[in-house]
């Protein structure tokens, strides 16, 4: 299979911008937990919407497979960092939907929907990975289904959301600007679209390089904060909140991180890590990564190429 020319997002031409590992796709790379850096595949860069697309990903059936496998046995060791971010989503997404029908897609253990569920929200969510699924419905009594955005949206009678999280997810798919197709088509009118993804037209992006964190495995789409929310707004959406994503780990966790980028620093950092206190908990944002929620609003909106916008199946959305 040639790779391909032009950016999917919005027909711009590609460019190489860094040449990876050659490494062929494994469920064990997929986890969220996994960020060594390097261990990817040629990434090309979109010269005019600056769309970074790793090509060589398999799509659509072969891409759901991976990550129906993909476990990850390390995420629920900063389970109450993690909560932490979780709730300062919510708080944002409360300011515009504070009550009503919550969708989590790719809700992994639950944890957002759990949180959620405290505040009220009646919640539901969409997870492939069975081991992650798992621990949602067995251990937090979440109802969690195995399907993607794409196949509820095709049902005979969609279900209706008052808010839909797509936290750590778009970024993971086949076809993003579906994937906001299909949202719109299950928000109810005024329902809010909640994207949290890693901007590579960050400054935190250009200067880290190829050793980006956000530059990982299973990352097939890297959408700047401006052509995510122009394609938000050509789907009539109305984005009412545009800001800096801050997570919550422990010390030790965000320094393993920097640990892994290697180098003098990498080595410095390890041995500091190795004396730091292990519940020390730290928030905070390198700017790389942003919390976007928007407000549809629209009816009969086109879609990037002009047509309506579709609203069919996708195989990984």
């Amino acid at each position: 299979m040639g790779v391909a020319t032009t950016c999917q997002i919005c027909a711009g031409p590609l460019r190489l911008l860094y040449t990876g590992s050659g490494l062929e796709a494994r469920a064990e790379a997929f986890s969220p937990t996994n960020h060594q850096p390097g261990q990817y595949g040629d990434l090309y860069r979109c010269e005019s919407c600056g769309t970074v697309a790793q090509p060589s990903l398999p799509r659509g059936d072969a891409l759901l497979a991976l990550y129906r496998h993909m476990r990850d046995e390390h995420y629920l060791d900063e389970e109450e960092g993690r909560r932490a971010t979780a709730r300062r989503l919510l708080d944002e997404i409360g300011e515009h939907a504070p009550r009503g029908r919550l969708l989590d897609v790719g809700c992994g253990h639950g944890l957002l929907l759990d949180e959620g569920r405290r505040r009220g929200y009646e919640v539901e969510g969409l997870e492939l990975s069975e081991h992650a699924a798992r621990h949602a419905r067995a251990r937090l009594r979440l109802t969690v289904h195995a399907r993607t955005l794409g196949q509820l949206v095709a049902d005979p009678e969609p279900p209706r959301y008052d808010a839909i999280v797509l936290a750590d997810v778009i970024e993971h798919l086949d076809d993003p600007a579906a994937a906001i197709d299909h949202a719109a088509a299950l928000l109810e009118p005024g329902g809010v679209l909640c994207v949290v993804t890693p901007d590579p037209g960050s400054r935190t992006a250009r200067l880290a390089g190829a050793g980006w964190w956000g530059y990982l495995p299973a990352h097939t789409y890297l959408l700047p904060r401006g052509t995510l929310t122009e394609l938000l707004d050509r789907r009539g959406f109305d984005v009412v909140a545009d800001l800096a994503l801050v997570r919550t780990f422990s010390l030790c966790y965000w320094m393993a991180g920097l640990a892994e980028r290697g180098g003098a620093i990498g080595r410095t950092v390890e041995l500091l890590r190795k004396a730091a206190p292990r519940r020390a908990r730290v928030s905070l944002s390198l700017g790389d990564e942003r919390v976007v929620i928007a407000r549809y609003a629209a009816v009969g909106v086109t879609g990037s190429g002009g047509t309506p916008a579709a609203v069919g199946s996708s195989a990984s959305t």
